[in-house]
């Protein structure tokens, strides 16, 4: 049993972000049917991720102090119970509350399942169970879209979201017994964590403002750009295809390829596909997916190298502030491309999103290649 603990954390992986991937579409469209701007509508999906921001000193105390065990059971009914609660909700107040505390269990989720995977795995299939679980997570947020498309009325919706969460529960159950013992002090030691991974956090946080802010308006820049819902919805399941497929390759060939250069291409690579989205959408959908399929692709191999980096430099008491740093720095990511991305839609239109994703790349490769040129060790 011992040996399929990876696998199982991995498939509980895929169900969180299979109900992320659900959420990422109902939630903005419930938003903006009630009449929200895009701005509003990036606020209130920035509410997940102002959570962990706010919150993000005292998820390993949390999870310290409750145990492995009980933090997956009330993290996972916690967030079942208002998922399913927002699909009758018309009040803005109460939709930021619902997902600021919505993003506190997903967070408190995430932080648990990863250090006990980086816990756990060791010797040559490390790597692998990294990557399948970076792929897991974005999998997981492609097939929510497509659920979707096999349910119809809006309240079925988020009830059919709000069971996948207890799924969480049910995998893990069997093998409860073997949970690690979670070695971490009274505080995260971020600045520590950030002085001795400064490349991998950053990039992290730039991998934040893709899959968290192009989930959120994928389809609404669709819809904008002349496509149908079930034709915008499309983009994102490409995107987190992409990261499934492509990404993995480009996590294992970081044990071949120094990994600046990894880092250097997928960022490139990622501004080149965010430009020539803008055209292709008004004339080709199937290039648009081709770009989105590459672009996730980039982003997945990125987060993967970052997570495997983090697991293999930092000691066992440590990697609980190692891993909420990471998600933090994504979090930050997000929640400033949630609300950039918002605003530049709303003044400037879907080409809001374009310029955003450019210019916060750009800015990302100048300090990498500035880095490069002074012959600094990146990644320490």
């Amino acid at each position: 049993m011992r040996k399929l603990i990876p696998f199982l954390i991995v498939l509980t992986t895929l169900s969180i972000q299979l109900s992320s991937g659900m959420n990422y579409v109902i939630f903005p469209l419930k938003l903006q049917e009630q009449g929200h701007s895009n701005t509003l509508i990036g606020l209130a999906m920035s509410f997940e991720i102002l959570a962990t921001i706010l919150l993000f000193k005292h998820i390993s105390i949390i999870v310290k102090r409750l145990g492995v065990i009980q933090t997956i059971i009330g993290a996972s009914i916690m967030r079942s119970i208002v998922i399913y609660s927002l699909g009758f909700n018309d009040h803005y107040i109460l939709w930021l509350l619902g997902i600021f505390i919505y993003g506190l269990s997903t967070s408190m989720l995430l932080v648990v399942i990863q250090t006990w995977l980086n816990l756990t795995s060791a010797g040559k299939l490390k790597g692998l169970f990294i990557g399948l679980y970076s792929s897991s997570l974005s999998l997981g947020i492609a097939l929510g879209p497509i659920v979707l498309q096999f349910v119809s009325e809006e309240w079925l919706q988020f009830l059919v979201n709000a069971i996948f969460p207890l799924l969480t529960v049910l995998i893990l159950i069997n093998i409860f017994k073997y949970k690690p013992k979670i070695e971490a002090s009274n505080t995260i030691r971020i600045k520590f964590i950030f002085r001795h991974s400064k490349i991998v956090m950053l990039s992290a946080l730039v991998g934040g403002v893709c899959f968290f802010g192009l989930p959120s308006f994928l389809t609404i820049y669709g819809i904008d750009n002349g496509l149908t819902p079930s034709e915008s919805s499309l983009l994102l399941t490409m995107f987190m295809i992409g990261s499934v497929c492509i990404g993995v390759v480009i996590s294992s060939l970081s044990a071949f390829i120094e990994r600046i250069v990894l880092l250097l291409v997928c960022i490139f690579l990622s501004v080149v596909c965010s430009v020539f989205l803008a055209l292709a959408v008004f004339s080709d959908l199937k290039i648009a997916l081709a770009l989105l399929l590459i672009w996730g692709g980039c982003m997945g191999g990125v987060y993967a190298t970052g997570l495997g980096f983090i697991g293999e430099i930092f000691r066992k008491e440590d990697q609980i502030s190692a891993n909420t740093s990471f998600i933090l720095m994504d979090s930050l990511g997000g929640f400033m491309g949630l609300f950039i991305i918002g605003s530049t839609m709303d003044i400037f239109g879907s080409e809001g999103l374009t310029y955003t994703i450019v210019i916060i790349f750009t800015l990302f490769l100048f300090f990498i290649t500035n880095h490069l040129a002074s012959r600094v060790d990146l990644f320490k």
